[in-house]
């Protein structure tokens, strides 16, 4: 079979591969969406990339973008990295129809992950469901987010790398059996925010028609701030720069790995609320010469039904905050310790009503029954409110206020799949922030035997989520496997699906209510401090 397709820019050639069910799938990998942004094009909006001659070879991975590792305390990765990958279970032929495309947004805080094949990435169970998946890698950190006010670093180029990733979709997807007509963006954590933000951008408009925000929202407090160009600046202090022209030749001229360095020393010695930070992020843009991707605060525009109008499922684990035991474990022994929830929390909290604040977080926390045991359990509950599921809440209801169907869960199952704690070795109970991920995208990071009902568990997300990739509904009917209809959030009032072991239809009252209703007066009432 000849794996040769062309594209805007040239031709492809690609492999042939097996899923571990020996399915056949056709993978092009490392496939340029946009010019390298090095050079002059750092911190610049993405632009296309130029064609090429001949036959281009996509059978290799392509580079990663630049960032830093925790693991090994190194930099890895590249500027030259604003690549994508396609996958598809059938080339197209006279007697194929075309097929549902998903795009997966990956995570990693905004300032690490890729979305490059490999041992974490490798979308098996989604192609065996009969979807074309696209993978790809956007800018990270200051290279994808630094925000000085200009046309030459404007902010948000990463997302602005993720519509330009679309933008190749919406124009190329059907040289590979896939529906340009149908087109599902998911992702997890900071893939999760993202998805959000593509809904909240004009510039996003109509490249996409579902959307899948596992644990992420715009309203969380790590994947927004407001002092980008500040941060910016604590990179040069001692250095005679004194302006934001001088600020970015400067910051043009550092060699890569520099710039990674001295941007992760900035962020860990900056002040921040919450549980977790990351300090380049997204951010509202002023508005100047140029398209901006976001010229408003999140919650503005979400509470003005300021977005995309799509089917919609967003949702959150059970125990995000179990995150904060590998990211965050200083602040979560000093929560434990003082008990000063205030201290943490990222809303600007007028003087006069702190110690009443103070009063509500304790009696909220520290009095009500606790699902999980253990002495950290109140401050393990904070950061998944503080960091996920506050801000997650929150958005989906107003979401949902807006435009129909939205549907909300809670994964809480957990087993051998469960991603982030299997990685992090966490040993406590309950489904850590980003675990349903381990259950939709294989990865070789989740090694060893897993038992029969952790593959019903991953058989019924994988059906539920390429349903709702396919028709907007993820439970279009009931059978074996899939034995509970999820409703979606009706005008009468919240409900979801509880996926354990089991799947449960929950109303708002078994969504910790006090904590809920919490975070809805918060972002009601203060400006968020980030």
């Amino acid at each position: 079979m000849n794996l040769v397709v062309a594209v805007t820019n040239g031709r492809l050639r690609g492999k042939k591969c097996q899923t571990e069910n020996s399915k056949d799938f056709f993978v092009f990998k490392g496939i340029p969406y946009a010019k390298p942004p090095v050079g002059d094009l750092r911190f610049s909006v993405p632009v296309p990339p130029e064609s090429w001659e001949g036959i281009r070879d996509a059978t290799q991975d392509c580079n990663i973008c630049a960032q830093f590792d925790d693991l090994t305390k190194t930099v890895i990765g590249d500027e030259d990295c604003l690549y994508l990958n396609v996958y598809t279970p059938i080339l197209p032929s006279n007697n194929t129809a075309p097929l549902p495309v998903m795009v997966f947004i990956h995570g990693g805080g905004f300032v690490c992950g890729h979305g490059t094949d490999d041992s974490e990435h490798v979308p098996d169970y989604l192609i065996e469901k009969d979807v074309v998946v696209v993978t790809f890698n956007y800018r990270l950190g200051i290279f994808g987010f630094l925000c000085l006010d200009r046309k030459d670093a404007p902010g948000n180029m990463g997302l602005r790398d993720q519509v330009l990733a679309l933008k190749w979709v919406q124009e190329n997807i059907n040289k590979f059996n896939g529906d340009p007509g149908n087109v599902t963006v998911f992702g997890i954590s900071a893939g999760g925010v993202s998805i959000e933000y593509l809904m909240l951008s004009p510039m996003a408009q109509g490249l996409f028609h579902k959307g899948i925000a596992q644990s992420g929202s715009s309203l969380l407090p790590w994947g927004f701030s407001s002092k980008i160009k500040a941060l910016a600046h604590k990179l040069v202090q001692g250095k005679a720069i004194n302006d934001d022209e001088q600020l970015l030749k400067h910051l043009k001229e550092l060699p890569a790995k520099e710039l990674v360095l001295i941007t992760v020393k900035a962020v860990l010695s900056n002040t921040w609320r919450g549980g977790i930070h990351f300090g380049f992020v997204p951010t509202v843009e002023k508005s100047g010469k140029w398209e901006t991707f976001l010229d408003e605060k999140p919650y503005n525009l979400l509470a003005q039904g300021k977005f995309a109008k799509i089917p919609y499922i967003t949702g959150v684990c059970s125990r995000e905050g179990l995150l904060t035991i590998n990211e965050a474990a200083e602040r979560l022994a000093n929560l434990c310790k003082d008990k000063n929830f205030i201290d943490f929390l990222h809303f600007a909290v007028d003087d006069t009503d702190k110690i009443e604040l103070q009063n509500k977080l304790k009696k909220v926390y520290l009095e009500s029954d606790q699902s999980y045991n253990g002495n950290d359990a109140f401050a393990i509950d904070f950061f998944s409110d503080v960091d996920f599921f506050g801000g997650g809440f929150v958005s989906m209801t107003l979401i949902a206020k807006a435009t129909s169907p939205v549907y909300f869960y809670e994964f809480a199952y957990d087993g051998g799949l469960n991603y982030l704690k299997k990685k992090y070795n966490i040993n406590k109970e309950g489904a850590c922030h980003g675990d349903d991920g381990g259950y939709l995208i294989k990865s070789n990071v989740l090694g060893g035997p897993i038992s029969e009902t952790d593959k019903i568990v991953r058989k019924r997300l994988v059906e539920m989520w390429t349903n709702f990739a396919r028709c907007g509904d993820p439970t279009p009917k009931l059978d074996d496997l899939i034995t509970t209809k999820w409703e979606p959030i009706a005008e009468t009032g919240v409900v979801f699906m509880y996926i354990d072991d089991k799947l449960t239809m929950k109303e708002e009252k078994d969504l910790y209510p006090a904590r809920a209703k919490l975070y809805k007066e918060l972002y009601a009432k203060y400006p968020i401090e980030s």
